[in-house]
């Protein structure tokens, strides 16, 4: 593990495949004080995360430090708070109702193009934040009941702030006190400030507004019925916000990233795309997915090979028996859908981009029962609550884009991975965005 702290800082996933290559499905690293174990075989990791998940908890390093960002919300919260938080929120990501923000995520898509280009027939932007502004757009229009009011900039800067300070925390060696001055401390104070300013007008302005389906109502409705608290509240926005649109900008930023460098894959897309109906006045509603079989399968392979959530992590809360070894209470569980995505074993040719293994069903590894091979969205019943949203939402933002604009990546072979919160493309993506003329 010393010889290797440079690998496991900066390509984690690889320190990980590396471990399982060496000595097994199940590892045991021999860390001070607590047990850390890493298992890598697909039936281990569906025993963990559906099996036997009642034995697992969230209270791990990864969380925790994550908390201090989202508080308890669903992403970071657990056992009754987790439960009775969910049912509040259900209904806001019921299937019915995310095929109905088809055509609102259509219009944020058409409205971002005419900002970004304008009268302009090309512009260069840094990708991966002109995708985050897209999909916090989205977030507003689906799951916020509204547009952010000139609050999206300000949103976007002091998520990411906040996200950079907790990941830089938890790569050290050695916890720092959370009262000790530090410029990394005084850097979150400041963005938690202005994200909570920000989250209390999105709120008052929303209860302002008329009832409605979104989850931002939901989540009122809770407040007013004393089903949920201020506080839960806001850490439910803060993670819709955090979770809802980092995770699909991720996504999309790395999909024009592999069509650029795969250009039959790309010209497949544009030939599917350009097949599409007229928009008209109205916008595509979900009925068009069914038109983009190629595209959804590139948004499904872009998940395997670049999962947004690349680690996820456990801890033990009982005695359990995993691939033949007794895991104690309190260790903490790695799993890591980046190395188990791109194993060669469950997967051939497992680093090539390969979108037709996704053809004729979206995450045919995705199932009920059997090895877990393909688990982007985690699995059982902490599955992502917006596994849905996201897999109507990214389809459709290639398809809207790709028929008014070419995207292309300026440096797409030099592009390197920031394992941060999610894994996106470190240092920004340069790109150019040119208008189409004949769509």
């Amino acid at each position: 593990m010393l010889r290797n702290i440079g690998l496991m800082r900066r390509r984690p996933p690889a320190f990980l495949a590396q471990c399982a290559a060496r000595y097994g499905p199940v590892v045991r690293f021999p860390l001070p004080r607590s047990e850390v174990w890493l298992l890598s075989d697909p039936d281990d990791v569906r025993r963990v995360l559906q099996g036997n998940h009642k034995a697992y908890g969230k209270r791990t390093i990864q969380y925790d430090t994550l908390a201090l960002v989202t508080g308890t919300g669903l992403l970071a919260s657990d056992a009754d708070l987790w439960r009775r938080m969910r049912r509040v929120m259900s209904p806001g990501f019921h299937h019915d109702l995310v095929t109905s923000m088809a055509a609102a995520v259509h219009e944020a898509c058409a409205a971002w193009v005419g900002r970004v280009l304008g009268e302009e027939s090309e512009t260069e932007l840094d990708l991966d934040a002109a995708m985050l502004e897209l999909t916090l757009d989205i977030v507003a229009a689906t799951l916020l009941g509204g547009p952010l009011a000139g609050r999206a900039d300000e949103l976007v800067e002091a998520v990411m702030s906040a996200l950079h300070v907790v990941v830089a925390k938890a790569q050290q060696p050695l916890p720092i006190p959370e009262a000790w001055p530090t410029p990394g401390h005084r850097r979150l104070r400041h963005s938690m400030a202005v994200l909570d300013a920000a989250v209390d007008d999105v709120i008052a302005t929303r209860r302002s507004g008329e009832p409605g389906t979104d989850t931002l109502w939901l989540l009122i409705t809770a407040l007013d019925e004393g089903l949920a608290s201020e506080r839960e509240v806001r850490d439910e926005v803060v993670t819709l916000i955090v979770a809802g649109h980092e995770t699909v900008a991720a996504t999309l930023t790395w999909s024009w990233v592999l069509l650029a460098g795969h250009p039959e894959v790309e010209r497949r897309v544009d030939t599917e795309v350009a097949a599409l109906p007229d928009p008209g006045t109205r916008g595509w509603d979900a009925g068009v997915l069914e038109r983009l079989p190629y595209t959804r399968a590139v948004v499904a392979e872009c998940l395997r090979l670049y999962p947004p959530a690349w680690v996820i992590t456990r801890r033990s809360l009982e005695p359990d028996v995993v691939g033949g070894f007794e895991v104690p209470p309190g260790a903490t569980v790695i799993l890591s859908p980046y190395a188990v995505q791109r194993d060669e074993r469950w997967w051939p040719n497992a680093d090539e981009f390969v979108p037709e293994r996704f053809l004729g069903a979206i995450s045919p590894a995705e199932t009920a029962s059997g090895p877990l091979t393909y688990f982007p969205f985690g699995a059982g019943p902490r599955l992502c609550i917006g596994r849905d949203l996201a897999l109507m939402e990214a389809p459709m933002v290639i398809a809207t884009l790709a028929r008014a604009l070419r995207v292309r990546p300026l440096r797409p072979g030099a592009v390197r991975q920031d394992f941060g919160v999610t894994l996106r493309p470190k240092g920004g993506l340069p790109a150019e965005v040119t208008r189409r003329r004949h769509r």
